[in-house]
């Protein structure tokens, strides 16, 4: 998801070229759009992602010695 939002960042960038070389109003409203999308992912992924650590079960002192012996 990451990188949809990178591929959205760099459209928006291209979106703001063009609408300062232009100086059309829709390119800009384009790059606003795109713009959001990226930031709506960026935050759904980091949802998702502490979502996960969540949902991992503690490890013990006993559990941690255990993995690191061997």
């Amino acid at each position: 998801m990451l990188v949809a939002a990178l591929g959205l960042t760099i459209l928006g960038f291209g979106f703001l070229v063009a609408a300062v070389a232009t100086g059309q109003i829709g390119w800009a409203w384009a790059c606003i759009v795109v713009g959001a999308l990226g930031l709506v992912l960026l935050v759904v992924d980091l949802v998702r992602g502490r979502a996960d650590r969540g949902h991992e079960p503690p490890v013990t002192a006993e559990e941690a010695d255990a993995r690191t012996d061997g």
